[in-house]
């Protein structure tokens, strides 16, 4: 479960998730559509392919927002656990995305 895209938290309500599937591809809720996209994952090493995902129309601010969250994840080149057991995908620069494990 997505809290932050880089400097901005999440808006309230909204919904956004990653799921690394064992046959490499990611796929989760941006918030208004689905996504979808290949991924590798080698050591702290993490990349996303070309993300692909459904076509609905959501308010202009989710729809700004998934926008910003699709650009960081084409951005992601590595991940780690913070010191509060938070997981973070980082860009070359800037601030991460930060995710909290979701148990189900």
């Amino acid at each position: 479960m997505v809290e932050w895209i880089g400097e901005r938290p999440l808006m309230d309500y909204a919904h956004l998730t990653v799921t690394l599937g064992a046959d490499g591809r990611a796929y989760g809720n941006g918030g208004c559509n689905h996504w979808f996209a290949p991924y590798t994952v080698e050591g702290n090493t993490l990349s996303f392919g070309k993300i692909g995902s459904t076509r609905k129309l959501c308010a202009e601010a989710l729809m700004e927002q998934e926008h910003r969250f699709f650009q960081a994840l084409q951005n992601v080149q590595r991940w780690d656990i913070s010191p509060i057991e938070q997981t973070r995908f980082w860009p070359a620069e800037g601030k991460p995305i930060r995710l909290w494990l979701e148990e189900g």
